[in-house]
């Protein structure tokens, strides 16, 4: 039968050098790229929005990906993954006059959407509110034909968005909330710095995402370990979202027990402790960011001694091969924990063994959104420890 809904494809993020790379551009026109301490710049760089050559270049790059691509909904304009916005006097006489640097972003693509709409009445442009341009812009507000996507990497991820840590983003919410025609949200939902450490935000998932809906958000991205499998309780998390995501109001206690019952058969019930003791330590007086480290306090040896038992008692009731394999890997973060917090005693007491057998049984290429360097790294510390 037919089914409801469809595809809105995003085509692109951080987009400014994959439409004007610095390889092309720089050595003829450096007045291009940013303006740092008296200098044009091309490493690590953004563009300098107010030159017109800039929005003349940017508008027909645009043009022709949506002529190309006509498969996307949005097609994205927006800053690379870094800092460095233009300080010339130009573009800072924008940023001035809308209340910051998203102001020159705004101004910008409000620009580049008003080029596109009689060719492609039916498609959009998007760009991102982060990090230096995550507060809204004053005076000045998206077309109707923009997408803001606001991000939240800076957050507590311990606690919802009402937590005195995250004051500063539910104020940046509420205001691009009210400007904007078409807001879509940019969350995050693991640890880039450390994909295998344990993450106790499981209680926040469904309440920020009512915040968002709340707030007029049309549209979220929850991003997690994109690169590799192997992520912390990554199974359970992405199933977890995509229930509160497509019903607000779901029992999450009951999605998360349907879940390790059915994942985990006998075992479930088990893991379930893990999780519950997992969760525990979030205290409301203690705040973690994103990328929380593996020597932060609440990573303490009683609580790694209690995972690794209730871990060793799921093995042994696990039905068969398979949910044995899958216990393993759920409880591969407290081997990664324990080779961070003693890498010395995890070479020596078999921690760090059964963690690479583990590791290279699921093809696990990313420890951390670095990638192969960091995983070599990690596995050449780990052999030297003790030496």
């Amino acid at each position: 039968r037919k089914q409801p809904g469809g595809v809105e494809a995003y085509w692109a993020v951080h987009t400014f050098f994959p439409l004007m790379p610095p390889d092309e551009f720089y050595k003829k026109h450096p007045e291009y790229y940013s303006l740092i301490d008296g200098k044009r710049i091309f490493e690590r760089a953004q563009l300098c929005l107010s030159n017109p050559n800039v929005l003349r270049i940017i508008t027909e790059r645009i043009k022709q990906r949506m002529r190309e691509s006509p498969e996307y909904l949005i097609y994205d304009v927006s800053q690379n993954d870094w800092a460095n916005p233009c300080q010339c006097d130009n573009c800072q006489a924008i940023v001035k006059r809308h209340g910051g640097e998203s102001g020159i972003i705004i101004w910008f693509v409000n620009q580049v959407a008003d080029a596109v709409k009689n060719e492609f009445p039916d498609k959009l442009i998007g760009t991102l509110a982060y990090q230096y341009t995550r507060s809204a812009p004053r005076d000045i507000v998206p077309r109707n034909n923009v997408v803001v996507r606001l991000c939240s990497i800076e957050c507590c991820v311990a606690h919802d968005f009402h937590c005195s840590a995250n004051q500063s983003f539910l104020t940046d919410l509420k205001e691009w909330s009210a400007i904007s025609p078409h807001l879509y949200i940019w969350d995050y939902v693991v640890n880039f710095n450390h994909y295998l450490l344990p993450l106790p935000n499981f209680a926040t998932l469904q309440p920020k995402i009512r915040t968002f809906q709340e707030n007029k958000a049309i549209g979220i991205m929850e991003q997690a370990a994109y690169q590799s499998r192997g992520g912390e309780f990554a199974e359970l998390r992405s199933y977890l979202l995509s229930k509160i995501l497509w019903n607000l109001d779901v029992n999450t206690d009951e999605v998360v027990n349907d879940f390790l019952s059915g994942y985990y058969g006998r075992a479930g019930s088990v893991i379930r402790r893990y999780f519950d003791l997992l969760q525990s330590l979030v205290k409301p007086d203690v705040h973690f960011p994103y990328g929380i480290k593996p020597d932060d306090e609440i990573y303490s040896e009683e609580f790694i001694k209690r995972a690794e038992n209730i871990f060793a008692e799921a093995e042994r009731v696990a039905d068969n091969e398979e949910i044995l394999q899958r216990v393993e890997l759920t409880g591969l973060p407290i081997l990664y924990l324990k080779c961070m917090q003693s890498p010395v005693t995890s070479r020596y007491d078999g921690t760090y063994a059964k963690f690479s057998r583990i590791s290279e049984r699921e093809g696990i290429t990313h420890y951390n959104e670095e990638g192969e360097s960091y995983r070599k790294a990690f596995h050449q510390e780990m052999k030297t420890a003790g030496h």
